[in-house]
């Protein structure tokens, strides 16, 4: 699993759509693991990048070998606290407008 990128993340999802687990790799091209009906809650394990699905390369590991498309999701809840080093610095600047 060394050549997805991964965030470790835990949390719950529910699928907004009908959606498939994919097994083995975050792909629309994987084998399907298991057909999720619209409502189904899903525990998440972290957070990876895949496929691009309508411009949305977000993907859920939902187990050790399954994987779910962000998109058909609810947002994580609750939402992470992500680590210090992967926030991003950020300086307001005020213009005073005449």
């Amino acid at each position: 699993m060394s050549h997805i990128s991964e965030l470790t993340v835990t949390g719950k999802v529910q699928t907004l759509v009908p959606a498939y687990a994919r097994r083995g790799t975050p792909s629309l091209f994987a084998p399907v693991a298991s057909d999720l009906p619209a409502g189904s809650a899903i525990a998440v394990c972290a957070l990876v990048t895949g496929d691009a699905v309508e411009g949305n390369s977000r993907w859920y590991r939902i187990s050790e070998d399954a994987y779910v498309w962000a998109g058909a999701c609810t947002r994580l809840s609750p939402c992470p606290a992500f680590p210090e080093e992967q926030r991003m610095r950020w300086k307001a600047v005020v213009f005073e407008v005449r």
